[in-house]
């Protein structure tokens, strides 16, 4: 594409055009893959100028989505289907309403959902998820987002994955984001969601940003901030 670019043989409107329809012609989750791989590759690509914004124009979230919607039992097509919404989002405010337009944020749900055991799409989800609650509030409403889903979410995916270092990272600066942005303590403390915390830290003592993140968590629920876990050489 960037050699066609090169020579004036292709516009960015016309590959984006061709490249967003070619996805009604993937039938199998393997051919779903392929396009959300290349999606994810194209929309940072800067080697064909314009090319990101008119994918977004192109309608390439919303293929992105029916992809996921369409293959929603496979974890590769969930996965990397967040991987790529993510990527022809970027920090572009036309991909972002797309995205809510679309449903993005409601598909990344359903792929926690349907696959709570890959601690790669939890980690991935929690990422996304947290993103969200720094949106505008119009662009919130238009995305049908849940803060307090979130939280749920996130939750559970915590407790499903104990021992993944980096999903309890991106978890907990989630929980601080929550907290930070909208002072939901009850939702957080819910469930055991304090003693979940403290579980984390006392399962990964070693890990600084776990320590970091979790102590942030406390302070934000009203616990003690200086809390520590206690190990097996330290405790009494």
């Amino acid at each position: 594409m960037a050699q066609l670019a090169s020579n004036e043989v292709i516009e960015a409107k016309q590959a984006a055009e061709g490249f967003t329809r070619s996805e009604q012609e993937c039938k199998l989750a393997v051919d779903g893959v392929g396009w959300l791989a290349l999606a994810k590759i194209l929309s940072p690509n800067d080697t064909v100028k314009d090319l990101p914004a008119a994918l977004v124009e192109a309608g390439a979230i919303r293929a992105a989505a029916s992809i996921m919607a369409r293959f929603i039992g496979d974890s590769m097509v969930q996965l990397t289907g967040i991987e790529a919404m993510s990527s022809l989002v970027g920090n572009r405010w036309a991909g972002l309403r797309a995205f809510a337009d679309v449903g993005g944020m409601e598909r990344v749900e359903e792929a926690m959902r349907h696959h709570g055991q890959d601690a790669l799409i939890q980690t991935k989800g929690v990422r996304a998820l947290g993103s969200g609650v720094q949106w505008p509030q119009d662009v919130q409403e238009r995305a049908r987002y849940s803060h307090r889903r979130a939280i749920e979410l996130t939750k559970t995916a915590m407790s499903q994955h104990g021992m993944d270092a980096e999903l309890q990272i991106a978890a907990l600066e989630a929980l601080a984001k929550y907290l930070d942005k909208t002072r939901c303590v009850s939702e957080i403390k819910d469930g055991g969601g304090e003693g979940l915390v403290k579980m984390m830290m006392t399962t990964h003592h070693a890990n600084a940003k776990v320590q970091q993140w979790g102590r942030h968590v406390l302070s934000g629920v009203g616990a003690d901030p200086n809390w520590a876990p206690k190990t097996s050489a330290g405790a009494s």
